[in-house]
């Protein structure tokens, strides 16, 4: 099956030299986003990211899970790749992000998510000031 007939209508893996079209993307809707993956992120044999699943001990019970929202996300596997993947992303458009160790992992794995206090500090001042009312429409 050629990137064409992929499902999605258009490419969904990265060009290489050769002009073939590499799977590590695939299910990556923006080809940009999915560069910065394969660049920075723990890659699996067929060259998609690696995320974050459940151990078998933590689905039958016999281990607490580390809390929601923690299935799923991209592996990275030291905070400098997951600070730099961070960084590309947010010049790509994404809201500001930053690492954070998995409680999940025993080798050491990072995550990415959003950092709420880097976008309250990306608020411009005009933002965080209230405005005064006018005397006059009183």
């Amino acid at each position: 099956m050629d990137a064409e007939s992929a499902g999605c209508g258009g490419p969904t893996g990265i060009v290489r030299p050769s002009g073939e079209v590499s799977r590590a993307t695939r299910g990556i809707r923006d080809d940009a986003r999915a560069q910065v993956l394969v660049r920075h992120a723990r890659l699996m044999s067929s060259g998609r990211p690696t995320v974050c699943k459940p151990s078998r001990a933590e689905i039958e019970g016999r281990m607490p899970s580390p809390g929601r929202g923690s299935d799923g996300k991209v592996i990275y596997p030291d905070r400098e790749s997951a600070e730099a993947a961070a960084r590309e992303l947010e010049l790509l458009g994404a809201r500001a992000l930053r690492a954070y160790l998995c409680r999940r992992s025993r080798h050491g794995h990072f995550h990415l998510t959003t950092d709420a206090v880097a976008e309250r500090s990306r608020a411009s001042l005009a933002m965080r000031i209230p405005r005064q009312r006018d005397a006059r429409s009183a």
